[in-house]
């Protein structure tokens, strides 16, 4: 993971885009021969707006001011690592006041034997059906107790909650 990490903040550092950040890590480690997914997400919190970039990532869930949730559907990118010339689109998506976006890794959603959209389905209940006052750190640890009721983990989980304000 330090490869793709110091690969990102480099790219990051010289002013890329979630684009041109992955282009360049995915071109690093297939020198490198591992590979990872990878989420950039370009936060931009002056203009209310988020650019957003996969490579094979779990897709983020945005929670709307009025509470209903959206699992956004990215154009896919392949892993970092694949292939050399592989292609990372971006999106970009609103960030209103009130908005709650979740980021995570696929520790939280992956269980042996349970769908993968599922299970993102499932995140993205609890996370709709939270209080609207809840501090982030309880919203957080709620989201994870979930997951850790669903069944059993084989990899770590990270989740990184941003809620906008005002």
């Amino acid at each position: 993971m330090s490869p793709i990490r110091y690969s990102i903040r480099a790219h990051v550092a010289g002013g890329a885009t979630p684009v041109q950040a992955l282009v360049q890590a995915n071109r690093r480690l297939v020198e490198l021969d591992p590979f990872a997914s990878c989420l950039y997400a370009c936060l931009d919190f002056a203009r209310r707006r988020a650019v957003l970039a996969t490579a094979g990532h779990p897709p983020p869930i945005l929670r709307h001011p009025d509470g209903h949730t959206e699992v956004l559907h990215l154009p896919p990118g392949l892993l970092l690592g694949i292939a050399p010339d592989a292609d990372y689109p971006s999106t970009e998506i609103p960030l209103e006041s009130g908005t709650v976006l979740a980021l995570y890794t696929d520790g939280l959603v992956e269980t042996p034997g349970v769908d993968l959209d599922d299970a993102i389905a499932g995140i993205a209940a609890q996370l709709a059906h939270a209080p609207h006052r809840q501090s982030m750190d309880r919203l957080a640890t709620d989201l994870i107790d979930h997951a850790k009721l669903t069944g059993p983990r084989t990899d770590d989980m990270a989740l990184l909650l941003i809620k906008v304000v005002r």
